[in-house]
């Protein structure tokens, strides 16, 4: 057992000192930043108050998801209930956000 153990433990330590001893560039990578002189804003127009009021209501059940269109997601949150509801309140704040749309 001792055998195995200090095989097991110097594979570990040779593998790590080989993985951690490649070559590094220092070559600096330029990068532009663009900033937008208007931010796009959210007005009371851009929340879809139908999915807002069935996630708010069914959003354990995922049934906004299925109203989207996407099935996939929808049979997740059915069956994990919402995350448990994590992943609903995540959703009800994106679509409050108008993020998410039909």
């Amino acid at each position: 057992m001792k055998k195995f153990l200090f095989i097991i433990l110097a594979f570990v330590s040779v593998s790590t000192l080989t993985y951690a001893s490649f070559p590094v560039s220092n070559e600096s990578v330029a990068t532009e930043v663009v900033v937008s002189p208007e931010a796009p804003s959210t007005t009371s127009s851009d929340v879809d108050w139908t999915l807002f009021i069935l996630c708010f209501f069914f959003g354990v059940l995922g049934v906004h998801r299925f109203a989207m269109g996407d099935v996939a997601n929808g049979i997740l949150m059915l069956l994990t209930a919402g995350g448990c509801g994590v992943w609903a309140l995540i959703d009800l704040i994106k679509i409050a956000r108008g993020k998410m749309r039909l």
